[in-house]
């Protein structure tokens, strides 16, 4: 989480010398397009525990940088014996006032977040008896001293632990303060399962009479099996399921609805390339090659995909869709699977004891019902139609929508010089590569030297610090990529275009929880604005005539071709569309923040027993998909207790 370079904000006076600097700098009363508390209950927020001359908390001296491990050890033999001495009481008193421990399964089964001592001597008085724990050791990373800006610092030590049931691991954040040491964030997490290992590797000598190419073709027929779990989708998060679910010797079949795996990514524009480095998007057990591009092509990325089920060898079934699913009052499932959509397709009906749904970071593409739409003699099209701007070289193009893909798809016409506006609805969050991942993704994981870092490592610390403590952190992340980029913001203003600060003021990193959308790591496209070739209009169309599009006030222009970049309905939808509406009325809603600090049904328990949503980039989908990997085959052995529920 912390990187090891300090990036000290730019001087407001700094800024000021900056011709014409942005607007929405000089004046926080710029309206948001996205209120604070929109799909965010979260309300523990704190500020950060920085030292200085008044404060409680201290800066970390050489004494206490020399002498780093000697502390660590100390203070994980002192937590040791707190925890199974079962002392709620002194547990919650190694914590600082706001101090925060976040669990992912090791103690509630759950992803739980409890924030100030009081929570957490109240979670440890129910969970301590519950959960004897054992051997507690520290690993690399080796204590470090973690330092992102000079008036905040914190010992970082990582350690292993066992109870009875799991393997975890805990990354632990001390502060000094007046009164010694304090945990300022814990997060504890499921690693392992107990006697249940994953699988041995197979021999993989021929000594059947089938050959390995037709073994591969009866496991993916299923012919006489129940697969234990299916997994609907076979997009990234669908596989990295899949992948953990059979190294731990669970079935589990793959239902995608595409002709071939990775047609989610083949199928969209043709110069799509994902928008950040390809250094955290790894996939389980199998990393990208040596010498990958850098930024991945979206081609490249479905071939990967296809290759990836293939050399895991995950049974998958393509063109096909769940045609009827069903859940008894005792919890069993029942679905019926069509394979094939053309002549020759069959269905047949399954009972997994599990299902998880992975069809999509959002729901269902969104196009706005718009007077007059049906009459309009050019084109409209979703932004996930889009394939490429060869066609329309000397025509008039559209774009509605300033997230990534409006960018994208603007940019794809400008490239071809297409006369192509941009319409932008809302304000949008911006940010340059350039400035973003040295502080977003580098410091964890960018190669050194040419070799990638441990992603267990990796993972474990960039998914250990709790949403409160990381809020606090992000908007200062965000701040510093808004002073550095102060120059392409303010020429993109000067162009007609609105930006604003994020939600919460984070940058992308509230949005990211709750929109999925309203930003922008610039691939290209606001330079091709600032030259003046991709042209920006204000505003929302009111209704199509036969040649046009009319926007608020009035405003009228002819185009052949509108591209609806809007975005997608709630992830909801989705498991709507396949599992039908008595099972989606029961779900919980799955992205949001609930008021503890965690996402409110994503990965975790989403209110229908035995369905789960695995949702997320593919960072998020490597890192999930172990832990609720492991919670189903515990699930399934019949050792899984009840998620902690107070």
């Amino acid at each position: 989480m912390a990187p090891s370079a300090i990036y000290e904000p730019v001087a407001q006076k700094q800024l000021l010398k900056v011709e014409n600097a942005p607007t929405t700098y000089r004046n926080d009363s710029v309206k948001k397009p996205v209120a604070d508390d929109y799909m965010y209950a979260f309300k523990y927020n704190f500020p950060l525990p920085t030292h200085g001359d008044d404060s409680e908390v201290l800066d970390f001296t050489e004494d206490d940088q020399k002498n780093r491990r000697e502390i660590a050890d100390q203070f994980i033999k002192e937590l040791e014996q707190v925890v199974q001495s079962r002392d709620s009481k002194a547990f919650a008193d190694l914590f600082l006032y706001n101090g925060v421990w976040r669990d992912k399964v090791a103690f509630t089964w759950d992803y739980r977040s409890f924030n100030t001592p009081k929570k957490i001597e109240e979670a440890a008085s129910d969970l301590f008896p519950r959960v004897p724990t054992r051997n507690y050791n520290i690993i690399d990373p080796a204590p470090s001293i973690q330092r992102p800006y000079s008036d905040i610092a914190w010992l970082q030590i990582v350690y292993t632990f066992e109870t009875d049931l799991v393997g975890a691991s805990g990354v632990m954040n001390l502060v000094k303060t007046r009164d010694g040491f304090k945990i300022w964030t814990l997060h504890t997490a499921i690693e392992s399962l107990n006697g249940h290992p994953e699988v041995p590797d197979r021999d993989g000598h021929m000594i059947g009479d089938k050959s390995w190419h037709n073994q591969r073709i009866e496991d993916d027929n299923l012919e006489g099996v129940e697969p234990e779990v299916i997994v609907v989708g076979g997009g990234h998060c669908g596989l990295h399921a899949a992948a953990r679910l059979k190294a731990l010797g669970v079935s589990a079949l793959i239902v995608e609805r595409n002709p071939r795996i990775g047609d989610n990514w083949r199928n969209r524009y043709e110069y799509l390339s994902l928008h950040l480095p390809h250094w955290a998007d790894h996939f389980p057990y199998l990393p990208y090659p040596e010498h990958w591009p850098t930024y991945t092509p979206a081609g490249k990325m479905g071939d990967w995909l296809e290759w990836y089920a293939s050399a895991m060898e995950l049974t998958a079934w393509t063109d096909s869709s769940v045609v009827s699913a069903s859940q008894k009052q005792t919890g069993d499932w029942e679905l019926t699977v069509q394979r094939g959509s053309k002549e020759g397709n069959y269905t047949r009906t399954f009972h997994p004891k599990q299902v998880i749904v992975a069809t999509s970071l959002a729901g269902v593409p969104f196009t706005p019902d718009i007077p007059g739409m049906d009459k309009f003699k050019g084109t409209v099209r979703h932004s996930t139609k889009h394939d490429s701007a060869r066609e329309w070289v000397g025509k008039k193009v559209l774009v509605v929508g300033t997230s990534s893909s409006g960018f994208d798809t603007a940019y794809d016409f400008a490239r071809r010089n297409i006369d192509v506006t941009l319409l932008q609805r809302s304000p949008t969050y911006l940010m340059s590569l350039e400035q973003s991942v040295p502080r977003i993704l580098a410091p964890l994981y960018e190669p050194k030297d040419h070799k990638r870092p441990d992603l267990d490592t990796a993972d474990r610390m960039n998914y250990s610090m709790p949403v409160g403590p990381a809020e606090e952190l992000n908007r200062r992340t965000a701040r510093d990529i808004w002073n550095a980029d102060v120059e392409l913001i303010a020429k993109m203003e000067q162009s007609g275009f609105k930006v604003w600060r994020g939600q919460r003021d984070t940058g992308s990193h509230t949005l990211g929880y709750t929109k999925n959308g309203g930003f922008y790591f610039d691939a290209g496209a606001c330079k091709a604005i600032i030259d003046g070739k991709i042209k920006i209009e204000q505003g929302y169309p009111i209704r199509f005539t036969e040649d046009s599009i009319v926007l608020d006030g009035g405003r009228e222009q002819e185009y052949d071709l509108v591209v609806m970049a809007t975005g997608f309905s709630n992830t909801i939808d989705s498991v709507r569309n396949i599992l039908g509406d008595e099972i989606a009325d029961r779900c919980n809603p799955i992205w949001g923040m609930d008021e503890e600090g965690e996402l409110n049904s994503a990965w975790r328990t989403s209110g229908v027993p035995g369905l789960w949503l695995m949702v997320g980039t593919l960072q998020a989908g490597r890192y999930h998909s172990k832990k609720l990997a492991l919670r189903i085959k515990a699930i399934l052995e019949g050792i899984a207790p009840e998620p902690y529920m107070k």
